[in-house]
């Protein structure tokens, strides 16, 4: 092979890499766009992660929003209770769950980022609980979508959809049935229920179901509970609020500073320079006489006259 011909080849094997990482780089960037929270070097992995936690956390929304009330939860919700009342295998909490599933279907995605961006922002897709399970399957749909993308192996989009459609609904059967069975999350499902119903904060402030899952509420998908953003809300306020207090009190000490320095520097140049601009002395604040100026001149002019006859004394 000539030197030309393997420069070429070289150059364009580097054109195609970079059109690559560029186009890795663009896909994504949309899915940024959509769940903030995916790492800058993120891969199709984590976006497919990312899907599977935005659906699950709608379900477990859904399941504080009309599943609690129609499952008959017991008044004391113990492990020991909740083994005896056996929710998993109550027909009322299965029909809650096929409502849920039904709600969800994994498609090859119409959506742009934008379009995906304003799905997840709409007034209609959310509520004080978070996520419709409808929308969160969208976004879902358009999250793997992208990595669909990210994946060189995979060549039939419909058969990767289908694949992970039945891993969704599996997550989304296990976390309904996991809220049943474990003490603290049906007692947590059921105080959120009771304070939304309240028109209370949906989650006290750093609570722990605020924290964040990588699901979408109103204000996007980044999991946070609406109480735990209206919390982030207040603590940046704060701060704010307390940087602006510090440099108030800094400009305030250094005007305090500064006409102290005023002040001293002006005493200074008065006792040194007490004479007015019409030669009057005005050191103690009064001026003096004529007569009084007239002594005081001849007097000094006296000592100068005896220092240069005489000279200087020498002790």
């Amino acid at each position: 092979m000539k030197p030309v011909d393997e420069l070429r080849d070289r150059l364009h094997a580097a054109r195609r890499r970079a059109e690559i990482a560029g186009a890795r780089a663009d896909v994504l960037a949309q899915a940024r766009a959509v769940v903030p929270e995916l790492p800058r070097d993120a891969d199709a992995g984590h976006l497919e992660r990312a899907a599977r936690r935005l659906v699950r956390r709608a379900a477990q929304d859904e399941f504080a929003r009309e599943g609690i009330t129609r499952i008959p939860v017991p008044e004391v919700t113990g492990r020991a209770e909740l083994r005896r009342a056996d929710l998993a295998s109550d027909v009322a909490f299965h029909a809650v769950v096929e409502d849920v599933l039904s709600a969800v279907e994994i498609v090859p995605s119409p959506l742009e980022s934008d379009d995906a961006v304003a799905l997840r922002d709409a007034r209609a897709s959310s509520d004080a609980y978070g996520l419709s399970p409808e929308v969160a399957a969208d976004l879902a749909s358009y999250l793997l979508g992208r990595a669909f993308l990210l994946r060189d192996e995979e060549r039939d989009l419909d058969a990767y959809l289908d694949r992970h459609e039945r891993q969704i609904r599996e997550d989304m059967r296990s976390a309904l049935v996991r809220l049943v069975r474990v003490p603290l999350e049906l007692r947590s499902a059921r105080e959120r229920h009771n304070r939304i119903a309240s028109g209370l904060a949906p989650e006290p402030a750093g609570s722990a179901h605020g924290a964040g899952t990588g699901a979408g509420t109103a204000g996007g998908a980044g999991g946070t509970g609406s109480g735990a953003s209206g919390a982030g809300a207040a603590a940046r306020e704060a701060l704010s609020q307390r940087a602006r207090s510090a440099m108030d009190h800094a400009r305030a000490e250094a005007g305090r500073a500064a006409l102290g320095a005023l002040r001293s520097g002006a005493g200074r140049a008065f006792e040194r320079y007490g004479r007015g601009d019409d030669g009057e002395d005005v050191r103690g604040g009064e001026a003096l006489s004529r007569g009084e100026r007239g002594a005081a001149d001849r007097a000094r002019e006296r000592r100068t006259a005896e220092q240069t006859v005489h000279g200087p004394r020498s002790d």
